[in-house]
């Protein structure tokens, strides 16, 4: 699930911002999956998703 809503990181240690802002996602997620607009994808499209967007990460911070 990939989110708009981003969490301010001047918000972290204040638990009550980030239960709010976890709340808000859960739902958004809910709302998705209850209107037909989720997308599950298995665990292994799921790893070789994060490899991807893990080894698209090393190399943009190579070039730095």
């Amino acid at each position: 699930m990939t989110s708009k809503m981003a969490f301010e990181t001047n918000k972290k240690d204040d638990p009550i911002s980030h239960d709010t802002w976890l709340t808000q996602q859960v739902n958004a997620a809910f709302d998705r999956m209850e209107n037909g607009l989720a997308v599950f994808v298995s665990n292994e499209e799921a790893n070789a998703q994060m490899d991807d967007f893990k080894a698209k990460i090393r190399v943009r911070n190579k070039n730095l």
